[in-house]
């Protein structure tokens, strides 16, 4: 019977052992290879790409055009159909929301 338990006892351990290296990895395989020394060759071909490369200038530096700045900053959102669609959505939502706290088929015990 003591060697029943004691190769029970040794699975279990080399059981338990396998499950931690594979859960943890050891911190050398973790670390990973470090990274390139080539970040200055890196800067200077981005350097050279700016420099060579000539962008297109557009109305705004954001690409809005002004029409739609002032349909953005129009402080009429919710009048709008959009806004009032958003509303629509939001109280749907809430009322849903209420709806099923109050309607809860599980009651816990501990309230």
């Amino acid at each position: 019977m003591n060697c029943h338990v004691r190769t029970r006892r040794l699975f279990l351990c080399v059981l338990a052992l396998a499950l931690v290296l594979a859960a943890v990895p050891p911190p050398v395989l973790a670390e990973g290879p470090s990274p390139p020394a080539a970040k200055s060759a890196l800067q200077a071909s981005v350097q050279k790409i700016v420099a060579t490369t000539k962008l297109a200038q557009s109305q705004s530096p954001s690409g809005v055009s002004q029409a739609d700045r002032e349909k953005l900053a129009s402080p009429s959102f919710f009048k709008s159909k959009v806004g009032i669609t958003v509303i629509a959505v939001m109280a749907v939502g809430t009322g849903y929301a209420l709806y099923s706290t109050k309607h809860d088929r599980i009651h816990s015990q501990a309230r």
